[in-house]
């Protein structure tokens, strides 16, 4: 799928005689696969998405999406890609790109296959590929090696029927050398066919159904990147050098529906995965090898012990006994027989749950592996509550103000354990310094968001994308960028929150530093979950350490908004500070008095005059939280009925022309009889 150019490679034929004694000696046996035998998303364990609209070194027009069901997605037992005519990312077509490598899963040398209907038209370009993990290691293509093990490129005849397979290499440039095949009749979207490539330690070899149509020796000293790992590859481009683009007899949508895809290798040895240690008693244990329609199965599990279900298969759920012991399996295959063993020691019980949580938070779990015949006796510090039932593995706790032990005592067959977790009572908290909060007027780092963790101080949907960045212990993703650190890999829903401290009540002005690749992102601002800004759009700034500034202006803040909170609800950007200024500069003077204007009585039980008014004017009354509870018409020597405010301290908000003044009061029924 990466650029092509023309080479002429002098193919090194192998004869009849080594290819029939290759495919005697051959014995594959599964490895890996996915069989989309679920629905959603392609398994996150298995593949990810490539995401981007540059072009992918061939001038194609599509954009690839991440996690968008719409251009993939797994139902009834078939992974579908699908390739959509709409403007997406500054692209005028959507696709998707799956990849196996950031999952794990590279293989070097075996048989790689897959079940494929393909789509078609002009400029349609489906693939299911391999690339060496040399790529996305430092080694640029093609010294990483390249093997096509299917592509097409659609457009009537010639095209739609006919496939191709092609290695591509570094011979002091791009080299490349491949062989076609194509259907006799029909075109490849009719139904269903299977595309292999056979790859050992001397060649490869291309097959559709069973039938090879082209192969290569990988003998030759320049051909050393073909020796590697490599990783598995399914998309369908739009366009490009190669296939061309759509036209008006290119119809949309179209799909690359796959039934499975797996890889075989010789003479692998399975393994059992499971867990090494476990409580006397659990149940629910699973253990499992590999899948194989060519193995059969038989387990062993320790006399205490008990298979509840899964026997004759792959994978079995245990019920522990009280003592350590071996789990053994006899896997036979076509080519040989394993016995793989997996030995399992017992450990007393231990809970989890969160050892840090707000005070009064509800409904906090805690929890035990679920034990076979087993009575269960939890306690909790004083000021604390369970809800529901405590003789389980599981129970959920109402937490005061008092930190203390979460205590638990099992009783079963296998005797009488005990155990506790200390849990802290926690608040939000500044940081760093979390006795000093962030400054209003002032510079605030967007990494500076309040301790206190997951759900209190901020809210991350994929912690796992760090750095390399500050705080690497927590949720939040961070990196290095414009000049300090940022917080990147933005989605929607996720949020961080700032303690402030407000000097005074003013209008200020926000500036935000921000960087997006394409664009498209969204936030917004709230104090004390109050929305100050409204939404505010984030632009394209060509890369993502491409920095730029936004300005909101005339954010009006009071001395009780103590918590900035950064709510994000379309990612895809970084952020790297906030810059907080005072607006006012001469237009608005905070102080009780402004040349002669001035109020009386002040503090004041039920009437507020305004001495040396000149005109009539608009007045606004603002209590402490920013909330406006009182508004009207003053006039010259009239009064503002302040009565029925309850006690406090208020902000009144004069306006008419140039006049836009605000005078601070306080409201008191102290000398009430």
């Amino acid at each position: 799928m990466i650029h092509r150019k023309i080479f002429l490679l002098i193919a090194i034929f192998i004869s009849i005689q080594s290819v029939i004694k290759l495919n005697a000696q051959s014995c594959y046996e599964l490895v890996w696969s996915d069989e989309f035998n679920y629905n959603g998303l392609p398994d996150s364990t298995n593949w990810y998405f490539e995401e981007g609209g540059t072009g992918w070194g061939n001038n194609e027009l599509q954009y690839y999406t991440s996690k968008r069901i719409e251009n993939a997605h797994v139902e009834d037992g078939f992974l579908t890609i699908e390739a959509r005519k709409e403007a997406y990312g500054g692209k005028q077509y959507t696709s998707a790109r799956l990849i196996t490598y950031q999952t794990g899963h590279s293989w070097k040398y075996g048989k790689i296959e897959a079940r494929i209907k393909l789509p078609y038209g002009q400029g349609i370009w489906p693939a299911f590929w391999m690339l060496g993990n040399g790529i996305l290691e430092g080694t640029p293509w093609p010294g990483c090696g390249e093997i096509d093990i299917m592509e097409m490129i659609g457009g009537g005849e010639g095209r739609d029927d006919k496939i191709y397979g092609t290695m591509h290499y570094d011979d002091n440039g791009h080299a490349e050398y491949g062989g076609s095949y194509q259907l006799s009749t029909g075109i490849f979207a009719d139904e269903f066919h299977v595309f292999t490539l056979e790859w050992t330690e001397t060649q490869l070899m291309w097959f559709v159904d069973g039938i090879k149509y082209h192969e290569a020796s990988i003998t030759p000293s320049y051909l050393s990147e073909l020796h590697k790992e490599f990783f598995i590859l399914l998309n369908i481009a739009v366009g490009g050098d190669w296939p061309g683009y759509p036209d008006a007899t290119t119809i949309f949508p179209q799909k690359m529906i796959v039934d499975y895809v797996r890889v075989y290798q010789q003479n692998n040895l399975p393994e059992i995965t499971g867990p090494t240690i476990v409580n006397k008693n659990q149940k629910n244990t699973l253990f499992k090898t590999v899948e194989s329609n060519d193995f059969t199965y038989n387990w062993i599990v320790p006399n205490d012990a008990i298979i509840q279900a899964g026997q004759g298969t792959n994978e079995i759920t245990v019920t522990w006994g009280c003592n350590p012991g071996n789990v053994t399996c006899e896997v036979t295959g076509n080519c040989n027989t394993f016995n793989l063993t997996l030995a399992v020691t017992t450990e007393k019980i231990e809970i989890s749950g969160s050892e840090l949580v707000m005070e009064f938070s509800d409904n906090i779990k805690y929890k035990l592996p679920e034990l076979n015949s087993t009575t269960y006796l939890w306690e909790a510090p004083e000021d604390a509550t369970f809800s529901g039932d405590t003789d389980t593995n599981i129970v959920f706790v109402n937490w005061g103000n008092t930190s203390g032990y979460i205590k638990v005592e099992i009783n079963n067959n296998c005797g009488i354990e005990h155990d506790s977790i200390l849990v802290d009572v926690v608040e939000q908290r500044p940081y760093p310094d979390p006795n000093s909060k962030h400054t209003i007027p002032g510079t605030i780092e967007s990494t500076d968001y309040d301790s206190g963790g997951e759900g209190i101080s901020y809210h991350d949907n994929d912690p796992e994308n760090q750095g390399p960045g500050v705080r690497q212990n927590e949720g939040v993703d961070t990196e290095y960028n414009d000049g300090g650190s940022n917080i990147g890999w933005i989605e929607a829903g996720e949020w961080v929150e700032y303690t402030v401290n407000v000097e005074k009540f003013d209008a200020y002005n926000i500036e935000l530093r921000v960087a997006s690749l394409n664009g498209g992102g969204r936030m917004k601002i709230l104090f004390n979950d109050v929305d100050k800004t409204g939404a505010i759009t984030i632009p394209s700034t060509g890369s993502w350490t491409s920095f730029t500034s936004i300005n909101k202006n005339n954010i009006e803040l009071t001395t009780t908004d103590t918590i900035l909170k950064l709510q994000f609800e379309i990612g895809n950007f970084n952020i790297s500070r906030l810059t907080i200024s005072s607006a006012t500069s001469n237009k608005t003077i905070l102080s009780d008095e402004y040349g002669k204007l001035k109020l009386f009585p002040n503090p004041s039980k039920d009437l507020l005059y305004v001495s040396n008014l000149t005109k009539d004017a608009n007045y606004q009354i603002i209590n402490l939280l920013g909330q406006t509870v009182k508004t009207g018409v003053i006039h010259i020597e009239g009064f503002i009925d302040i009565e029925n405010l309850s006690d406090g301290h208020y902000f009144l908000k004069l306006k008419n022309g140039n006049l836009n003044q605000t005078l601070k009061f306080i409201k008191t029924n102290s000398n009430k009889k």
